[in-house]
């Protein structure tokens, strides 16, 4: 498959189909949209977009995205052919392998499972929650309990899941740039 304006070479396009965690809600809440995309946009972007001041964005999860992109080969968001996370940019600069890339995604892959899994067990939750809300979820749980009232251990360990994967994310797949962004206080946007 050659490289078109829609998909970047082949062996990255693979990264990418085999990861999706800038569309599934596991690094964004939501994705930058250059001036003047909206109203020219697929469907269920364009029913997801929105303003806020001066600049226009779309909800994540992408409602094209189950387990990969539905529309990867037509026409859609810029940033959605634009943007390039931090394993990416290794994979293409040779610092990393493609099977070493892929492994990573793996990891991360269990890692998230095993926290969705946790959480669906600890709240009694069963429906589908991605990971960017998990977190928010969490964050109220906590907020909701007193100083002296503990959250229990079961949460505690969650808590460092997510944690450590977090971590993994901002070491092997956020780009540097997201990562300057959250330091400075602020949710970073793809």
């Amino acid at each position: 498959m050659e490289e078109s304006p829609l998909q970047g070479p082949v062996k990255e396009q693979e990264v990418c189909i085999n990861c999706g965690f800038c569309c599934d809600g596991t690094l964004f809440f939501h994705a930058h949209l250059n001036p003047g995309e909206r109203g020219h946009l697929p469907e269920k972007i364009e029913s997801d977009s929105f303003s806020e001041g001066d600049k226009d964005y779309f909800r994540l999860p992408c409602n094209y995205f189950s387990g990969k992109c539905t529309i990867y080969d037509q026409k859609r968001a810029d940033i959605c052919s634009s943007y390039r996370c931090q394993l990416l940019n290794d994979f293409a600069e040779r610092k990393i392998t493609l099977s070493e890339a892929l492994e990573v995604i793996r990891e991360a892959m269990k890692m998230r499972t095993e926290i969705f899994e946790q959480y669906k067990l600890i709240t009694g939750d069963r429906t589908d929650i991605h990971f960017r809300k998990l977190l928010q979820e969490l964050g109220k749980i906590q907020k909701r309990a007193t100083t002296e009232e503990s959250l229990g251990i079961d949460y505690e360990m969650l808590l460092a899941k997510c944690n450590i994967f977090e971590t993994l994310l901002i070491k092997n797949i956020r780009s540097a740039g997201d990562f300057d962004k959250m330091k400075i206080g602020g949710e970073p946007e793809v």
